[in-house]
């Protein structure tokens, strides 16, 4: 498995504890022509965008999404 992914994996677990989804901009995506891979997080039962959705869609980027996570942990 490369880094990004161990990464991505890492994050998902984190947002699921707290109550979010992390989403991923789909590998078929017209944005992949103008945009590098990007990242959302949207809450899992209502699936409203928190992080990543403000001027376009899977804006964020992992550093962004981890550093969320690491506000948003539940112990």
């Amino acid at each position: 498995m490369s880094a990004i992914k161990i990464r991505e994996d890492r994050v998902r677990r984190l947002l699921a504890r707290a109550g979010y989804r992390l989403k991923k901009t789909p590998a078929r995506s017209h944005l992949r022509k103008y945009f590098d891979t990007g990242y959302t997080i949207v809450g899992y039962y209502d699936n409203i965008g928190v992080l990543g959705c403000y001027s376009r869609m899977y804006e964020a980027t992992l550093e962004d999404v981890e550093e969320f996570a690491a506000r948003a942990r539940v112990f």
